[in-house]
């Protein structure tokens, strides 16, 4: 679709939100979505007119975008008809051409709307609304950051991960980082966490807990400034999967390694090869149901259940144990718990298997 922004106040236009500029943000969501900038040609198709100083999130503009028509114009219903912050115009009508700011939308709105050819689309919860005052920033920053929490996140994830990633990941989207590079910054400090646990100074292994721990903050950090900076992509979910899967091999491998040497007489050797074994097919059996789950389309609710069960909170349980110096008793758990994982997945994958597919919807494994 063919798309014009329309230039706002400079003060608002230039307006950060989350670390990024409205009209930055703005533009990146619109050229995802495959909207394409410039004057449409008159009398075929629509245009979409977008305030500069708009606030559009992805769901949002689809929403839009299915609702455009040849005859009639369309906005998000919950926008004051006065100040739209997008509106869908027939390429026929000539204020698709000739309307340059922001302010001139609700004009066109309204007399779309007194003719009878102006189409309210249903809000989807998504933000589209325009930024006009630092009140309006502040509180759709609040509805971005508060937005950023998964439904899937364990305990320690949503009340003290999120706490600190969601101020950190601003700050990161503002210097420009990559979310590529923050997940092979997290990978690093993961490593380096897991040799200092498989040191036998007690003090270097709560440090190395204390790393792990970091990591698994910066994990969390990787993803919100992927949404945050509408830079998210397949590669990126892939790297950081696997940046997650090596750093919890070398941190079972490192613990295993450490009871092995400091607490021989209390922990049989086989005990650990039983635990890296498990480890060894939790990891293979991950890998596949998040293989699956893109090949297959099935519902969201199967890849919540897997983000559910492979969430990394059992990083402050390796705090825990290595602050109290009972590392060891970790080996005893994931000799356990790996093993249940590989079976809770496929219990999952024989039910899905007896249910239709459905598709997986726009961003659903962001």
């Amino acid at each position: 679709m063919k798309v014009r922004i329309l230039a706002a106040a400079a003060a608002q236009a230039g307006a950060e939100v989350a670390g990024l500029a409205v009209s930055e943000r703005t533009r990146r969501v619109l050229t995802r979505a495959g909207c394409t900038f410039g004057e449409a040609v008159a009398g075929t198709g629509s245009v979409l007119l977008v305030a500069g100083d708009a606030a559009i999130e992805p769901r949002a503009l689809e929403a839009l975008i299915a609702a455009a028509s040849d005859e009639v114009g369309a906005m998000i219903a919950d926008n004051a008809i006065e100040a739209p912050a997008a509106l869908i115009v027939p390429a026929s009508d000539p204020d698709a051409r000739t309307v340059t700011s922001a302010g001139e939308l609700g004009a066109v709105a309204m007399r779309l709307r007194d003719a009878g050819r102006l189409r309210l689309v249903p809000s989807t919860g998504a933000l589209c609304q325009r930024i006009r005052s630092a009140a309006d920033a502040r509180r759709i920053e609040r509805h971005m950051l508060a937005a950023l929490v998964q439904p899937t996140d364990g305990f320690f994830a949503r009340h003290f991960d999120r706490k600190l990633s969601s101020r950190l990941s601003p700050a990161l989207v503002r210097l420009g980082v990559r979310p590529n590079t923050i997940t092979l910054v997290a990978t690093l400090i993961g490593l380096v966490g897991a040799a200092m646990l498989a040191a036998p100074s007690h003090a270097l292994q709560v440090a190395g807990a204390l790393l792990f721990v970091v990591s698994t903050i910066l994990d969390g950090c990787d993803g919100e400034v992927a949404r945050l900076s509408v830079t998210s992509s397949a590669f990126g979910r892939r790297l950081d999967l696997i940046g997650d899967n090596v750093v919890n091999a070398a941190v079972f491998i490192a613990i295993g390694w450490s009871a092995i040497s400091t607490d021989a007489r209390l922990l049989a050797p086989s005990l650990v090869w039983i635990a890296l074994g498990g480890l060894t097919l939790a990891t293979v059996a991950g890998f596949s149901f998040s293989r699956w789950i893109d090949r297959s389309g099935r519902k969201a609710e199967f890849y919540d259940w897997y983000e559910s069960l492979a969430s990394r909170d059992f990083a402050y349980f390796v705090l825990l144990l290595a602050a109290v110096g009972r590392l060891h008793w970790f080996v005893w758990c994931a000799a356990i718990g790996t093993y249940a994982f590989v079976v809770v997945l496929a219990v999952i994958r024989l039910r899905a298997a007896r249910e239709p597919a459905a598709p997986l919807g726009e961003g659903e494994l962001t």
